[in-house]
């Protein structure tokens, strides 16, 4: 049996799932500087950013709906976190095709899906450290949500993540050069975060920041976060970063049955 029919004949089901989540769960850990590094940052945005806006903006309405500009921030700031998490699911799928651990893994029988969702752990694990942290900093300074609020919009955060993570695994198969990379996720990172109303309000922005706002999937997933956050579900709101994520998983998961598996990457 060759390689290539050993990729797509074997199947490690959830047993691969579960090595990966294994794998990645060990990493992260291991990292000291990263896990501290994740704490410091969310704690940074709201003591610098929020409290800092918040001293000048009191109540705002959003759908209706009066709530503290901080809560609304704080939203903003997941949004952020979320963004950013895609540089730690590109540095670790990096390192899986520098070492060859990528074709050994899809070659053993862990299969796209669950390739996704496994190299999603790593970013995961820091997106939920970071959102606990921020939570606790704005509960110190007076603010924030409920503790089952507060979970259920992690909960829902963490699918959000599996978006950005996906189009983060995509790039890296796609482009060989780091160089490349690397530009492409300075060019993309801090414009997909900050394009987004995560501090200002769409209606209040001159119009070609909002045009770049309506073609940024963040926006909408702000929305549903919001929408959970401040108990204002709409399903329509829901529906569209569901559709997002399922798109974007079809079209992850193609990428990686398709492409080419070499045990190095110079």
């Amino acid at each position: 049996m060759t390689p290539q029919s050993l990729r797509h004949s074997s199947n490690l089901g959830l047993n691969g799932l579960k090595l990966l989540i294994q794998n990645e769960y060990k990493a992260f850990f291991r990292n000291k500087g990263t896990f501290l590094s994740q704490i410091i940052q969310p704690v940074l945005y709201f003591i610098f950013i929020v409290i800092g806006i918040n001293s000048f903006v009191d109540n705002v309405t959003y759908n209706e709906i009066v709530v503290s500009y901080t809560n609304y921030a704080l939203t903003g700031i997941l949004g952020i976190l979320i963004i950013s998490q895609m540089t730690q699911a590109i540095y670790r799928v990096t390192i899986d095709k520098k070492y060859g651990l990528l074709a050994l893994k899809i070659q053993s029988g862990i299969s796209p899906f669950f390739y996704l969702l496994g190299m999603s752990t790593y970013p995961t694990l820091g997106f939920i450290i970071q959102s606990i942290s921020l939570f606790l900093i704005a509960n110190i300074f007076g603010h924030g949500f409920s503790i089952i609020s507060s979970l259920l919009v992690m909960l829902f955060c963490v699918f959000i993540l599996l978006f950005w993570t996906s189009i983060g695994i995509m790039i890296t198969l796609r482009i060989n050069n780091y160089n490349t990379r690397d530009n492409i996720i300075s060019f993309l990172i801090t414009p997909l975060g900050f394009s987004a109303p995560a501090f200002y309000f769409l209606e209040d922005v001159p119009t070609f920041i909002r045009l770049l706002a309506y073609i940024n999937p963040l926006t909408y997933q702000l929305s549903a976060i919001r929408g959970l956050a401040f108990n204002h579900i709409n399903l329509i709101v829901f529906s569209i970063p569901l559709l997002f994520l399922i798109l974007v998983l079809f079209v992850a998961s193609k990428i990686i049955s398709n492409t080419d598996l070499e045990l190095t990457e110079f």
